[in-house]
């Protein structure tokens, strides 16, 4: 028995030595688990924030991107206004008082100008809305007056400091005003402060950062500070040139928006700006400017600091359990976020695109049915109840305003309802179906029926298909396409032939006329609303038939153009997919 009691001490040393074996190598395990955990926090800590800096840096983008849209759209629309401007009657041939007051009520009406006026053929001021200082042209731009006289096109001058908008950072327009007989009679000119374009930064800033988290900058293509969210009082309204990483890469790509990551050039902290360029719009090119938008790095980051901290001190009190765990977890949420971010995107960039369309028919319909109709309506009816009432009863200048008055709300109305056509193109169209345009054209001949009986118009026509498409918009189309082969007819009965041809998987469709034809320079701008090459004496209308027609053959998945000569009539082209065609060998002969 006593070899076995001598060998039981042993043994217990032997557990004894394992145990404190195990015991002094567990807080090792702990610490190394800890460091490990610690090296895999900090690497996720990394992981994560490149991941925020990456979404925000490219919602940064998408928001600069839209405000350089925005304003875009809004230079155009001024580049539109002054055109309308310099045709206007009253100011071409007005008096004074009548072109002052039709320049103030501009102002009241459009609201983003704080000045307008009109010069002679001299350059001598003749009307403006308020009064300006005896300076160059008596507040005109003697530059811009010279190169409007010469080239006979709209000038536009990028921001500067204006005395027509007290010193303020604006924006000139400047249009020539001619004669019927195509003298030059002066110009039209117009300012538009910036401050009445920083609303576009300050809702799209609220938006996504709320009230002050975000921050903006505006340059030119040099570089200078046009205008910015916190200007410093201690610049006193001097230019300030700079030289950002961002602008360095917004010039490498000017066609994509993007974001960097730089240092305030002030506050000395890391931000991350997102930059656009402004790209024009339609036939304005725009003035080239450069929108940044920029968030504090440390803003961006907050969410994960704080995520970090809150899983730092659980994983003290749970660090074996949970390491592992906690790793995978992060592998997961980075591979899904990454995920989430791409689908993200390409959903955001779709949402943006139809919500700029929607926007656009939105403000069409809501200005037209809301802000227009109802207080042109009344002005109409008044104006055509002082006609009934007073005519004859008081001065020929009388009869000759208010008829004048009628006259203008008339056209205003049609205006009005030409807008709505326009706006209601995609809004208020059918869905497709196969249509034969055999039957669509003997419609719309059936609309045109007195105006080709008049005019002793001959028109024929190919067998034509059937295609995929909204049969009440086609009688349209063609419509106004005929309509106005009727009206340049000229002096002899108008000609017109319809034809259509299968190319490509599609149709291509052509209304040929010998009417009086069309200058090539003028190809395009024909498709843009509301754009006239004659006179409403000439010929009626408001300039928005073809505007039209484009949108609904672009409705159609189609495209359209018109080929001519002046003089040698016309030929307008366009395009639509291809249906089972159901063509007829009947020829129309009116």
């Amino acid at each position: 028995m006593e070899p076995a009691l001598n060998n039981a001490p042993a043994k217990t040393g032997l557990a004894s030595d394992r145990s404190r074996s195990t015991q002094g190598g567990l807080p090792l395990v702990l610490l190394l688990c800890f460091v490990i955990a610690t090296a895999l926090g900090l690497y996720a800590l990394s992981f994560l924030r490149g991941v925020l800096v990456s979404e925000r840096g490219r919602e940064l983008a998408m928001n600069a991107a839209a405000v350089a849209d925005t304003l875009d759209r809004v230079m155009f629309e001024r580049f539109g206004d002054i055109q309308l401007f310099a045709n206007d009657g009253i100011l071409r041939d007005g008096t004074a008082p009548e072109k002052t007051a039709r320049l103030l009520a501009y102002k009241q009406l459009y609201q983003y100008y704080s000045w307008l006026g009109v010069a002679d053929e001299n350059g001598q001021l003749a009307a403006a809305t308020d009064a300006l200082p005896a300076q160059g042209t008596q507040g005109l731009n003697p530059e811009s007056f010279e190169l409007v006289r010469k080239t006979g096109k709209v000038h536009f001058e990028d921001m500067q400091p204006s005395l027509a908008s007290h010193r303020k950072m604006a924006i000139g327009f400047t249009a020539p005003i001619y004669g019927p007989k195509g003298e030059f009679r002066g110009v039209v000119a117009t300012r538009v402060p910036f401050e009445h374009l920083q609303s576009v930064f300050e809702q799209e800033g609220r938006l996504r950062y709320g009230e002050s988290a975000y921050d903006w900058l505006l340059l030119d293509q040099e570089g200078t500070v046009l205008s910015e969210k916190k200007r410093p009082s201690n610049l006193n309204g001097s230019p300030v040139k700079i030289d950002l990483p961002s602008q360095a890469q917004a010039v490498i790509d000017r066609e994509h928006p993007g974001f960097v990551q730089e240092t305030h050039r002030r506050r000395g902290n890391a931000v991350v700006t997102g930059y656009a360029w402004t790209r024009g719009y339609r036939n304005f090119h725009g003035f080239d400017w450069l929108v940044l938008f920029r968030l504090d790095r440390d803003q961006i980051y907050a969410p994960v600091d704080r995520l970090i901290w809150m899983v730092g001190g659980i994983g003290l009190l749970v660090i074996l359990p949970l390491t592992g765990y906690g790793i995978w977890v992060s592998w997961e949420l980075g591979r899904e976020k990454n995920e989430l971010v791409e689908a993200r995107q390409k959903l955001e960039e779709s949402v943006a695109e139809l919500g700029r369309s929607n926007a656009d028919l939105q403000q069409f319909a809501y200005v037209a049915s809301h802000d227009l109709q109802e207080p042109l309506r009344m002005v109409s009816s008044y104006t055509q109840l002082l006609a009934r009432r007073y005519k004859g009863k008081l001065d020929a200048d009388a009869d000759e305003f208010i008829a004048f008055a009628v006259d203008g709300a008339n056209r205003m109305q049609r205006l009005i309802q030409d807008l709505l056509a326009y706006s209601r193109v995609n809004t208020g169209g059918r869905q497709f179906e196969p249509t034969a345009m055999e039957t669509v054209l003997q419609a719309a001949l059936d609309n045109l029926t007195n105006a080709v009986k008049e005019s002793q118009a001959f028109i024929t026509h190919d067998p034509l298909p059937a295609v995929m498409g909204d049969d009440k918009q086609l009688v349209q189309l063609f419509q106004n396409l005929l309509s106005n082969a009727v009206k340049f007819g000229g002096a002899q009965p108008p000609r017109i032939h319809i034809s259509a041809k299968q190319a490509d998987g599609e149709w291509l469709f052509s209304v040929r006329d010998h009417g009086i034809g069309i200058d090539p320079q003028y190809a395009d701008r024909i498709f843009v609303i509301f754009q006239r090459l004659h006179t409403r004496e000439e010929y009626p209308g408001t300039g928005i038939g073809l505007a039209i027609c484009k949108k609904i053959v672009e409705r159609h998945g189609g495209r359209m153009w018109v080929e001519s000569e002046l003089g040698k009539g016309a030929t307008f082209y366009f395009t639509m997919r291809d249906e089972e065609p159901a063509p007829s060998t009947q020829t129309l002969n009116r």
